[in-house]
């Protein structure tokens, strides 16, 4: 599912003329505007006659500005570029959380955050 989704974010038009190739899963990308993805929870589904292939994720995706406003414009083009998933690997994708911060980039210098919670149903 990583590869994939991360793949998927990549090909939108929209959101790569932001951040290039600055996706990533675990770490922040070098450079801005970027957006860190991380895995919260992985909840696969069973029934008696075992596990079905449908499973939901939730995901964090942090986008990254040098301002607040660089931080949102990236949240709202991952927001798009989420909702154009398609079936039938990506059965379900959408924001359920969104909340903002900042953080150190290493040299003191603040950094935007807009974090969004994702929940993302993956058929594999």
């Amino acid at each position: 599912m990583e590869e994939g989704l991360r793949a998927a974010l990549l090909a939108h038009a929209g959101l790569a003329a932001l951040v290039d190739s600055r996706i990533d899963w675990g770490e922040r990308p070098a450079g801005l505007p970027s957006i860190r993805l991380q895995v919260v929870s992985k909840v696969p589904i069973y029934t008696y006659a075992g596990r079905v292939g449908l499973t939901p994720y939730r995901i964090q995706a942090d986008c990254f500005g040098a301002r607040y406003g660089d931080a949102k414009r990236v949240a709202r083009a991952f927001e798009v570029a989420l909702a154009t998933l398609s079936r039938p690997a990506w059965d379900a994708c959408f924001v359920e959380n969104e909340r903002d911060d900042q953080e150190n980039d290493g040299t003191g210098k603040p950094v935007a955050r807009t974090s969004l919670d994702v929940r993302i149903w993956h058929q594999s």
